[in-house]
């Protein structure tokens, strides 16, 4: 058995080998491995999206959590229903096997009886070293390195079912044994009970991070399935004053807004397809291209006479600096995924009609005289239009549909009524708005000249105010599309 035992190490496919997130490294900054992450794992240059690549940290035999070890012991028995000098078990349950607990910590031993088949169907982790013939199992040694108080929990849990455990209590958990009680589990491959300390996490976690537990020992795999279970809102609530955890849990979330086969019921839309446009220099996603104006020179026309928008990927950004950059303006994990997630998510405002990014909720733009159009005997032409506030000129009829303005406010979003006995809350729109409002002063951006210049709002005024529509060759029944340029 140590024999295989030492060839599973060597070959790299030992149940000790775990996998960690770049981000549980110790001394491994959270910027560079968040943002190498999503560059190497989720984002790639044409668009391609390739599966998550976590590298192997080997876990030392002598670690601190739920590391097993094997090893040949000299003993003999002379049949395998005896053990421990002739003590019987039931023949169902198979031998009583010994495990050796050693608590380096506390420099204590003890050891530990517990049937092979009990042990096996609950700590799925020795089925590999125990599903063999009794006789072998008799010449087994099992040695176990880990907090004394933990695996006796542990074997407590185990036998919370057996006929001799009647009379005991399951043993319960609590904040400040439920994370080494979830690492020795999921080493031990226990998963009813990793799922039990899941939920427990979710529901306790403030509880959780104010106890002198290593938040650091929670690997990638459980570090996704306990964020699974909150929402970025009860993220945002947590109450962790050494952010021993919040943080974590928001990188995490970052990663979830980039993954383009999860449902994600934080976020409409999803960052797999993130990009900036050359031309005006917004970020966007094969949701958001078509409904978020570029530069007026960038339009098109569909056969149905609608205004489509064209935008030009600008092939030198990159995320994985766009990511290092957020962080170093925000300062934390947690403003960098509201700023992405507003950056992604888009709504529809009722006054100007337009659809906005979340992040430029207050760039609604307004003139605050109505436009001042010549009278029929002026020389002037009567399609032309001059707001009185900034003297900028205004077509009476105007095929751009942009939105200009010399001042701004925030947009209007106005809900749809869902009937009677609808719920509103369920509105995938009412849950961006709500969120929106609750972290406005993260997700939205100030407004500046420029975007004014980038929606049409400048160029009008010094190319002119005539439009020529690009009609498609060949067309004799009129245009399917065409471009628009002002």
């Amino acid at each position: 058995c140590a024999k295989r035992f030492d060839e599973l190490k060597s070959s790299g496919s030992s149940p000790v080998d775990n996998q960690f997130s770049p981000l549980m490294a110790a001394g491994e900054s959270p910027v560079e491995t968040l943002a190498t992450y999503i560059k190497s794992s989720l984002l790639d240059t044409q668009g391609e999206f390739q599966e998550t690549l976590v590298g192997q940290d080997a876990v030392s035999k002598t670690g601190r959590h739920s590391i097993a070890s094997t090893r040949n012991c000299s003993s003999e028995s002379e049949n395998c229903t005896t053990r421990n000098g002739g003590e019987k078990t039931e023949e169902s349950e198979g031998p009583n096997m010994v495990i050796h607990v050693c608590d380096e910590a506390k420099n204590l031993k003890e050891d530990f009886i517990c049937p092979r088949d009990l042990l096996i169907s609950e700590m799925k982790y020795f089925a590999e070293y125990l599903s063999m013939d009794a006789q072998r199992c008799e010449e087994m040694d099992i040695s176990v390195h880990c907090d004394v108080h933990i695996f006796t929990w542990l074997i407590k849990y185990v036998k919370r079912n057996a006929k001799e455990n009647k009379d005991c209590e399951m043993p319960t958990l609590e904040p400040g044994n439920v994370i080494s009680i979830l690492i020795s589990s999921e080493f031990l491959k226990m998963d009813s009970l990793v799922e039990l300390c899941i939920q427990y996490c979710h529901k306790n976690m403030n509880a959780i991070v104010a106890t002198p537990c290593n938040m650091n020992c929670i690997n990638v795999n459980l570090l996704t399935r306990i964020t699974d279970l909150f929402t970025h809102n009860e993220v945002d609530d947590l109450k962790d004053k050494k952010d021993k955890f919040r943080s974590k849990l928001f990188c995490k979330k970052i990663e979830r807004l980039f993954d383009p086969e999860y449902l994600n019921p934080d976020s409409r839309n999803n960052a797999a397809t993130l990009y900036r446009c050359y031309l005006c220099k917004k970020l966007l996603t094969k949701e958001t291209e078509r409904r978020i104006p570029c530069i007026p020179g960038k339009i098109n026309v569909d056969r149905h006479g609608n205004i489509i928008y064209i935008h030009i990927r600008d092939k030198t950004w990159d995320v994985h600096e766009y990511l290092n950059s957020l962080f170093e303006e925000l300062k934390s994990w947690r403003d960098v995924y509201w700023r992405l997630w507003g950056t992604i998510n888009w709504l529809t405002c009722s006054r100007c009609y337009q659809a906005f990014l979340c992040i430029e909720f207050s760039h609604c733009q307004y003139h605050s005289e109505t436009v001042v159009y010549p009278t029929a005997s002026s020389l002037n032409s009567v399609s032309t239009g001059i707001y009185p506030c900034c003297n900028q000129k205004v077509l009476r009829f105007d095929p751009t549909q942009f939105t200009k303005g010399c001042k701004v406010r925030d947009h209007v979003v106005t809900l749809r009524d869902q009937g009677e006995g609808g719920d509103l809350l369920s509105c995938p729109t009412t849950r961006i708005l709500d969120d929106l409002h609750k972290h406005k002063d993260v997700i939205v951006v100030p407004f500046s000249k420029d975007t004014v210049s980038d929606s049409g709002g400048g160029p009008w005024d010094e190319k002119g105010l005539d439009c020529d529509v690009l009609l498609e060759p060949n067309t004799p029944w009129g245009p399917k599309s065409g471009e628009l340029n002002a």
